[in-house]
């Protein structure tokens, strides 16, 4: 159980004193950079009269840095930076985040130094989705009231611990999640890191947002997805407004991050343009990010790619204007074709039609890899997440790149970010036709999603019911939940729409459905393990889920099967 202390000082006292909050890009492992950005942040705040400064947990190192906790040199080396932000704080109070290291034990802090002094709070470890903190942590109940001119008694927490004090300080690292915003409470100030940290195939995006908070009044809402300096005054009347967290702001904040970070700033960034949804999304991502002179967009057609998805990428890459080129793979299949006949004695011909998509999607791959070289650049993978959960895609193939934009948004997901794309360019850059008309229970395509690698070739998922499925089964709802729920009609209304619509209120169709889906998710997770690095909007996702390649038991549908003589 956690340590809490009290005090009997009056809650509603007028505080007279001024908080420097500073929401800071903490650069993953550079902690000379970090320290040098938070001696100029201390020095403005002296300058504007401060009488404290607060940056995020972590401030000093990052969070997300893996088995990098492990390295004892490292964690000695960030440690060192503490008395360098102690002598800082001669005449104002210095709040940061930041690894103590003794005796070869780790523990992740939180300090308060005032005139050379120091309190510390050890963090209790958390099972978070992306960060296990028992793994590299160790805990320690030291917790004490922190009195601070005119008898003011603060709390040093993180997260959303809440102490009984005149004021919390509560630092985070908190990444952004899209469905779940986080909104402080009690009276607290409260300070969150911003910009990208990745780990393993997760790339995080820290969401900034600090804010004062005081007697049920937002005193200082800082902007989401960036720094931001703010000196407030904690007896305060006004209210400050509530600012927008929006879902292309966390992106491009997130390309822009691991561009600068992984790549310097500074290389092209190759894209295959099939004139479909989810590479238009992605090169209007990287333009809006980064600028059209960064991108370079390919069409890679084969004899089944119709013209009007060729006319598509060629008019995106027009109004993006980007460096943009077209043309046919046919003759590298065939070479590949002639080779593995002639050479090995395997005629493409005598095998299931999987074989030559396959080919096709390689050759995409192994061109996008060539110019990627060529130019000096990399590639972006253009994968959306419920082709991620099904492992609908060749490895090398549509499988590479060095960083997946989308990775963690479904199709459905991606229409409304779609249309947002198209506002903020004030230009249709990704083409409405690629949108489905949804009006009642009903969708209607006029042009269908299809990798477009046979004749006639139509994505076999089936959009907004098969969406809903990687969003919530096996997260907030097991399989025998939701066969019980199914039984019992008590899905919610948005998944019992598409039930209806896929015909899968049949409950043979249903199980039949839902057979398939379980078994291609099983049957590719090895894929998984194979994809690039996403960027996550989501707290748990698929790259920080820890996959297991096992076949689950099928007795569930198995015995659903049987009682609706499937």
């Amino acid at each position: 159980m956690r340590q809490k202390w009290y005090t009997n000082t009056s809650m509603n006292r007028r505080m007279t004193m001024r908080a420097a909050l500073v929401t800071m890009n903490v650069k993953a492992g550079q902690c000379a950079e970090n320290v040098q950005y938070m001696k100029q942040q201390i020095k403005r705040a002296k300058e504007d009269g401060a009488d404290l400064i607060v940056f995020p947990q972590n401030a000093v190192s990052g969070y997300l840095l893996g088995d990098v906790w492990l390295d004892e040199d490292f964690c000695r080396y960030a440690d060192s930076f503490n008395d360098e932000l102690i002598r800082e704080s001669e005449d104002i109070a210095i709040v940061w985040g930041n690894i103590r290291y003794r005796n070869r034990r780790r523990f992740n802090a939180a300090f308060f130094a005032y005139q050379k002094k120091t309190h510390m709070r050890v963090k209790q470890n958390e099972l978070l989705p992306y960060m296990q903190d028992a793994l590299y942590f160790e805990e320690n109940p030291i917790n004490s009231a922190i009195e601070y001119k005119e008898d003011m008694v603060f709390a040093l927490n993180f997260g959303d611990e809440i102490q009984l004090a005149d004021m919390n300080i509560n630092l985070d690292a908190r990444p952004y999640d899209m469905q779940k915003a986080y909104h402080p409470h009690g009276n607290v100030i409260y300070v969150n890191a911003c910009g990208m940290q990745n780990m393993d195939h997760s790339v995080m995006l820290m969401e900034g947002g600090s804010c004062v908070l005081r007697n049920g009044k937002c005193l200082y809402q800082a902007p989401y997805f960036q720094e931001d300096y703010a000196l407030v005054d904690l007896a305060s009347q006004k209210e400050d407004k509530e600012k927008p967290r929006s879902l292309l702001a966390a992106l491009t904040m997130g390309i822009q991050q691991f561009d600068a970070q992984v790549f310097a700033g500074k290389l092209p960034w190759i894209v295959g343009m099939s004139g479909g949804l989810d590479s238009s999304v992605t090169a209007a991502l990287l333009v809006y990010a980064l600028g059209k002179q960064r991108v370079y967009g390919y069409n890679l057609a084969t004899r089944h790619n119709r013209d009007i998805t060729k006319s598509n990428a060629r008019q995106e890459a027009q109004a993006l204007g980007i460096a943009y080129r077209e043309g046919a793979i046919e003759a590298l299949v065939e070479a590949t074709e002639t080779t593995l006949l002639q050479e090995y004695g395997y005629d493409v011909k005598q095998y299931p039609i999987l074989v030559k998509e396959n080919l096709q999607a390689r050759a995409r791959g192994y061109l996008l890899n060539s110019f990627a070289g060529m130019l000096g650049g990399v590639v972006v993978n253009n994968a959306n997440k419920v082709e991620v959960a099904l492992g609908y895609c060749t490895l090398y193939g549509d499988s590479i790149g060095a960083l997946s934009l989308i990775g963690d948004l479904t199709k459905v997901q991606l229409f409304a970010l779609s249309k947002e794309l198209n506002d903020v360019f004030a230009k249709e850059v990704v083409p409405h036709a690629l949108l489905p008309d949804v009006r009642g229970d009903a969708i209607t395509w006029e042009m269908p999603p299809s990798a477009e690698l046979k004749e006639d070739q139509l994505d076999p998922m089936k959009w907004f019911y098969h969406d809903y499925l990687v969003e919530h089964l096996g997260k907030d709802m097991s399989v025998s939940q939701y066969l019980k729920r199914y039984e019992d009609k008590t899905l919610d209304e948005e998944v019992w729409r598409w039930i209806c619509y896929y015909g899968l209120d049949d409950p043979k169709a249903f199980i039949k459905d839902l057979e398939w889906f379980l078994t291609t998710k099983e049957r590719n997770a090895f894929k998984g393990l194979q994809l690039p690095p996403a960027i996550c909007v989501h707290h748990d996702n698929f790259t920080n889920r820890k996959l297991s390649q096992m076949h689950k038991d099928q007795s569930l549908l198995a015995a659903f099967k049987q009682k609706y003589g499937g």
